[in-house]
Parts: C-alpha cells; structure tokens; sequence
C-alpha cells in the first residue's frame, strides 16, 4: 500500500505513528519520554474500548 493512501485509509494510526517518531527522534528527552508513555497507554485503553465495542457490535448483529 502506497503512503499516500495508508495515510487516507488510516489518518488516526499515521497521526499516532507521526507522533511517536517525532517524539523519539526529535525530543527525546524525560518530559517527552512520560509523555509518550501517556500517549501509548491512551492509545491501549482506546484500542481495548474499540475492540470491545465492535465484539458488542457483532453479537448483536449475528
């Protein structure tokens, strides 16, 4: 799949993606370190309610 249309297809997962490299690349001092940290267990506990969600979806439906 060519960037560009990663990019469209998946605009929060490139944003986090982004996020992180500029993150570890650009900063990567102990502030950004905790803020990272926070980020990804944000991204966990989205992903988990995400997943959970469209298992609900699916009983449901099937």
């Amino acid at each position: 799949m060519a960037d560009e249309e990663h990019k469209k297809l998946h605009p929060i997962l490139d944003e986090i993606t982004r996020t992180y490299v500029d993150l570890y690349t650009n900063r990567p001092n102990e502030k950004n370190r905790e803020q990272l940290i926070k980020l990804e267990e944000m991204l966990h506990q989205n992903l988990e309610r995400i997943l959970a969600a469209k298992e609900e979806g699916d009983k449901k439906g099937g």
